[in-house]
């Protein structure tokens, strides 16, 4: 069995965050990613401390170690559900920045940027990915397969659904419930509960479509 980390997925921006966050606690493995949904190369993603190969056949059990290397709910669900892949083989690869509470739970799969913040007592699922300078309160719940862009701010006692987005800078409110498979627009307010499979921004926040 390879030692080396398998990355699932090619999304170039969340390589370079990987790649990043892995050289921040000083590891400089062999990587491998496998490019199965063939994303395009649309920028560049290389390190110079590390060995990147690029394939789009392989075999899962030749490697000891998992991430994700997609950003997108859906495209972290769908390499999931298609490769099922051993949950116990994936890592948390998180920035040596990362700033979070000792009473705070976290799952497996995790990708964490700098400069991030979890308060007392909440709870980051399986596959979740928090970019740089989100900040997220106390009490709160992130589902499965998340994504939170950078400059989110989340209050306390707050539930976000399974496979949902929010965008760039912003801002929810405390006690706000956000349901699963919703999408909520950059610079948003949410100041009030938003329901499963919609897509919603504004300030404050309103829903304006099926996610679908």
């Amino acid at each position: 069995m390879g030692t080396e980390l398998l990355v699932l997925g090619k999304g170039d921006n969340i390589i370079t965050m990987v790649l990043d966050n892995l050289y921040s606690n000083g590891s400089t493995s062999k990587i491998t990613i496998y490019n199965n949904l063939q994303l395009p190369i649309e920028s560049y993603f290389g390190h110079d401390e590390f060995e990147i190969k690029v394939v789009e056949n392989l075999e899962l059990e030749d490697y000891s170690s998992y991430t994700l290397g997609v950003g997108q709910p859906i495209h972290k669900i769908k390499i999931v559900q298609l490769l099922q892949p051993d949950p116990k083989k994936f890592i948390n690869v998180i920035h040596s920045g990362f700033d979070v509470s000792k009473t705070t739970k976290l799952g497996y799969g995790l990708l964490i940027n700098s400069k991030v913040s979890v308060a007392a007592q909440s709870f980051i699922g399986n596959f979740v990915t928090l970019n740089r300078h989100v900040s997220i309160g106390h009490h709160t719940i992130i589902n499965d397969f998340c994504s939170i862009n950078p400059g989110v701010n989340i209050a306390g006692t707050v539930t976000i659904g399974e496979g949902t987005l929010i965008g760039m800078g912003t801002n929810v409110i405390q006690g706000v419930k956000i349901g699963k498979n919703t999408i909520i627009g950059a610079g948003s307010v949410v100041t009030k509960n938003i329901p499963d499979n919609v897509v919603a921004y504004g300030s404050p926040c309103k829903i304006i479509r099926d996610n679908i």
